[in-house]
């Protein structure tokens, strides 16, 4: 795998780790006939609360989450390192 194979196969991780976020997103919303999206407030404070506080300091469930996501990437960088 070449450093331009890895940007795709990671992007294409990327893409589908942000996807699955936003179908909960929505999941989570009030849908307005217009299309339109509004996030209940509850959400929207934990979310924003999530935003501005670095990683160090995120509860260990949170960490979890972030920690999960990056599995999924792992198994290409493996790959990707193997093949050097």
């Amino acid at each position: 795998m070449n450093e331009q194979e890895l940007i795709e196969q990671l992007a294409d991780k990327e893409h589908a780790s942000w996807a699955h976020w936003m179908e909960y997103l929505f999941s989570k919303c009030d849908m307005r006939a217009d299309g339109s999206a509004v996030i209940p407030g509850e959400f929207a404070r934990h979310w924003q609360r999530l935003v501005l506080v670095p990683y160090a300091y995120l509860t260990e469930h949170e960490k979890q989450s972030d920690r999960d996501e990056v599995a999924h990437i792992l198994p290409i960088i493996r790959a990707f390192k193997e093949e050097r």
